[in-house]
């Protein structure tokens, strides 16, 4: 009788038991026409980091971006945790608009990490535990939000710019371990895949009126070009303009629990008012979004052993303590079902969001 590996196993169970998403995507959530007042706003608005507060004042004062997030979350509550409804919040959001490589990182408190990394004798472990009990991860020496998002607004006719999430991963150095940040939750089928050297990604393409909700603690990034974690050497330099053509204009927000502090020396919106909408409604009720489903890559054309084997190279953000691994690149091989083909087929959807599973060396 032949022998059965722990791997082949583990891709049994996944047939067997229901994978949990751990993130959620959806289009139609906002009209043409509230975008592109949103649109004209965050262009003005600069990059700065900002925050409020929920339950939002409902004053004349709020500008255009903090009326429609917190309207979105709003509608999120309504029909997915009537336990946090009313409950106060702090929502942290900043605006981009060109499409640019970002580097894998997971969101934290910036300013409480760079404080950690510059006087890490003042600040104990412990301490932040107790003073941030829903958000502060030991293992990683970080705060987390509790969950991040991803609103685009447009996006230009040449952006294949997708958002790609590794769920359960918070650092580099997490795609090269088993260890995950649900350390203290069930395991699942998914837990026994990704123990097996799997690393689960999903690639989420820039839509506009898309919204993504991942979980904060999260790892994401986005590539550019869309296939650079493949590539040997990247020539040249990116174009950003015409907007129409290689713009990605986005509103990404975290949410921090409100019985905690907000994220450090990120200040608090003030009622500044700003560009009003002439749209009827801040964004589309709940009934109307569009829940995208997300497709696992079932690639059909299996290239050969040489092909499937080679390197992904993921680029990381941060110093080695963020990273918490000492390269800048995190080293995977291709998904076994498809190979590089079919994580490059991923990463140049238009529409589709997809699961694929790269593998550690």
């Amino acid at each position: 009788m032949m022998p059965v590996s722990s791997a082949y196993v583990a891709y049994l169970l996944l047939l067997l038991v229901p994978l949990t998403i751990a993130l959620s995507v959806w289009d139609g959530v906002i009209g043409t026409e509230q975008r592109m007042a949103l649109h004209r706003y965050a262009s003005e608005a600069g990059l700065e980091h900002k925050c409020f507060s929920r339950p939002l004042d409902q004053s004349d004062g709020n500008n255009i971006i903090v009326r429609t997030l917190d309207k979105i979350l709003t509608e999120i509550e309504s029909e997915e945790d009537i336990n946090i409804q009313g409950k106060k919040q702090y929502v942290e959001y900043w605006t981009r608009q060109e499409w640019r490589h970002i580097e894998a990182h997971s969101d934290v408190d910036e300013a409480l990490a760079k404080m950690h990394d510059q006087h890490p004798s003042i600040l104990d472990n412990d301490e932040l535990e107790s003073n941030f009990s829903t958000t502060y991860s030991k293992t990683h020496g970080f705060r987390f939000p509790s969950y991040g998002h991803v609103l685009y607004l447009q996006v230009g006719s040449e952006v294949k710019g997708p958002t790609c999430i590794f769920p359960g991963r918070s650092s580099g150095g997490d795609l090269l371990q088993s260890n995950k940040h649900q350390e203290n939750k069930a395991c699942t089928a998914d837990d026994i895949h990704q123990g097996n050297g799997g690393v689960k990604i999903i690639t989420v393409p820039a839509v506009s009126g898309r919204l993504l909700r991942f979980d904060g603690r999260d790892l994401h990034a986005v590539p550019r070009p869309h296939d650079l974690w493949m590539l040997p050497f990247v020539k040249g330099a990116p174009e950003y303009e015409p907007e129409e053509v290689w713009g990605r204009s986005v509103i990404l927000f975290n949410v921090w629990p409100g019985e905690e502090d907000p994220p450090l020396d990120v200040s608090l919106d003030t009622n500044e008012g700003g560009e009003e909408t002439h749209a009827t409604e801040l964004c589309n009720t709940f009934p109307k979004w569009n829940e995208v489903d997300v497709v696992q890559s079932t690639r059909a054309e299996v290239p050969d052993t040489q092909e499937s084997n080679q390197s992904v190279k993921v680029w990381l953000l941060g110093n080695e303590r963020r990273r918490r691994y000492p390269m800048r690149t995190a080293n995977l091989l291709s998904p076994e079902n498809g190979g590089r083909g079919a994580l490059r087929k991923a990463l140049s959807e238009t529409s589709i969001v997809t699961e694929l599973v790269l593998r550690q060396q």
